[in-house]
């Protein structure tokens, strides 16, 4: 008998009885109160238009001459920018990612029927795949709220660090905002929002033509007030958003237990601080020169790297202690959240340590077709797969050979063993170096490419001469029986002093490398490119 993907959730997931939801009375409070600041900021920026021109009118009727008659003008062209940017407008919803079907990721929509029973909710209408360490929820679509459709967004990133209990966990928060209305909400806030902003910018571009004195006057006074019930509004949202934020946090416990949700919390954030230098480092470098390797898997491997690792649980550690609650910020901060999770009753659930990668049919296929989705314009089977562990072959190394090829003049007569001493060509060598295509390198910039030129050359050497590549997400070294170096931390280590020109000829003299020449013959059959970094 085939196992669809509903009985595999059942079996593995599903408990005997539905969670008991506790009632949140309060809930009701703070959704109130937010609906009650969209209907007062309507209300105040009608009657700040009203008054921008009945009181200038008062004025003018009573003492009419130029200044009066300008200041009438000046109310009358604020009050009607002001109107004009209260208009609603329609909710264009851009696709943020690659959409998600039920047909090919059963598992995947299995876990999201689970949790859609659990709190009662429909699922959403359309989820996506998206490129951020993230996941949300929201009504999109329609005018202010109505004729909106549910979306959900689940990050390829967290796909990969989580695992599916902690992935189960951040799921089991988004739904917890259909269960509270908190998406409800979200289209008024969110149009309030854009109706503030585009009323700053409307007054922006009219307080240039207020030239007069006391059309300057009444601009500079009604600016002030939007101002001041801005920051009201805002600290008034972001409070009961903090509160919906915990309610969801609570949700989750219910529904897939507190340990999930804290572990999943803490690798969320790690995962929002580690994903840029993940993608810039590793992932881009590959894509630019048409290979695509596993990204989630990568980012699970740049995540595990003992160096990466510890920067990430120090800056985890760092916002537990330090992390506090601003009056515009609209989510708690991590320890707070941390803190009310663990105080909740355990809820035993079934504990599935699998990468949330997994719930994925065809992961390779996934990202191949979520770059396409963004890149509409990127020609079909431009991008080969290739394993990480093939970076090196294929990649690196024709890019060092390009990069090191083409300045090769400027390497003559340097070798590793006087490496050392060749840091004082650094500026000589960094005069003529070339500005990348689009982009004018300030000195600074000039003086790193020439230390990377040197490094570069020197790692290409070492491979020429037998060295292996280990080059994986977050790790980075050359290696010959059990000897390892890292040329780029080596060339930074000599440049800054903290190996001696004495130490490092020792050292070169020791691996039998002292000999070895930096410059290579131009291979004209390597395509110029922009060197990758190491590591």
């Amino acid at each position: 008998m085939e196992v669809t993907p509903v009985d595999w959730y059942i079996h593995i997931f599903m408990q005997p009885s539905i969670p008991v939801i506790p009632p949140r009375r309060s809930l009701a409070f703070f959704a109130s109160l937010a609906m009650l600041m969209v209907v007062v900021s309507y209300l105040f920026i009608l009657l700040l238009a009203t008054a921008c021109v009945y009181l200038p009118w008062l004025v003018i009727t009573n003492v009419a001459n130029f200044q009066t008659l300008a200041l009438f003008v000046a109310g009358v062209i604020v009050a009607a920018s002001m109107l004009w940017s209260l208009v609603p407008r329609r909710d264009k919803f851009a696709t943020p990612g690659l959409p998600l079907e039920r047909v090919s990721h059963g598992r995947l929509f299995a876990e999201l029927d689970g949790i859609a029973d659990a709190l009662r909710e429909p699922l959403p209408r359309e989820v996506y795949l998206i490129g951020e360490p993230n996941a949300w929820v929201a009504d999109r679509g329609g005018l202010m709220g109505f004729g909106s459709r549910r979306v959900m967004g689940l990050g390829l990133p967290l796909l990969g660090a989580l695992n599916i209990s902690q992935f189960r966990a951040i799921l089991a928060h988004e739904f917890a905002h259909y269960y509270g209305g908190d998406t409800k909400l979200g289209p008024w806030l969110h149009r309030t929002q854009m109706a503030m902003i585009r009323t700053f910018q409307n007054m922006g571009s009219v307080g240039k033509a207020m030239r007069v004195a006391l059309m300057q006057v009444l601009y500079v006074v009604v600016f002030g007030i939007l101002k001041w019930y801005w920051l009201l509004f805002l600290r008034a949202i972001n409070f009961v958003s903090r509160r919906q934020e915990f309610r969801a946090d609570e949700l989750a416990c219910i529904v897939a237990g507190p340990q999930p949700l804290v572990s999943g919390l803490r690798i969320v954030h790690g995962a929002s601080i580690a994903w840029p230098a993940y993608w810039n480092t590793e992932v881009a470098p590959m894509l630019k020169s048409g290979f695509l390797p596993s990204i989630a898997g990568g980012f699970a491997q740049f995540l595990s790297a003992p160096a990466i690792a510890k920067q990430v649980e120090r800056a985890i550690e760092k916002e537990m202690r330090e992390g506090k609650t601003e009056p515009y910020d609209s989510h708690p901060p991590l320890r707070d959240r941390v803190a009310a999770a663990e105080a909740l009753p355990n809820q035993s659930q079934p504990d599935d340590t699998q990468s949330a990668w997994s719930l994925l049919e065809d992961g390779g296929a996934a990202e191949l077709a979520f770059l396409e989705a963004l890149n509409p314009e990127m020609p079909k089977n431009a991008l080969k797969r290739v394993s990480w562990e093939e970076q090196g072959s294929a990649v690196l190394i024709p890019s060092w050979t390009s990069f090191v090829s083409e300045y090769a003049p400027l390497l003559q007569g340097i070798t590793a063993g006087n490496l050392a001493e060749s840091t004082g060509k650094v500026p000589e060598i960094a005069s003529q170096i070339r500005d990348p295509k689009g982009m004018l390198l300030t000195p600074e910039q000039r003086v790193e490419r020439a230390r990377s030129l040197l490094s570069t050359a020197f790692g290409l050497a070492l491979v020429k001469n037998g060295w292996k590549v280990h080059s994986s997400p977050g790790e980075f070294h050359l290696d010959q029986g059990d000897e390892e170096l890292d040329p780029h931390t080596l060339m930074l280590q000599i440049s800054d002093g903290i190996i001696s020109k004495e130490a490092w000829a020792t050292k070169c003299k020791k691996l039998g490398i002292e000999g070895l020449p930096l410059a290579i013959a131009p291979e004209h059959a390597a395509a110029k490119q922009e060197p990758l970094p190491f590591g």
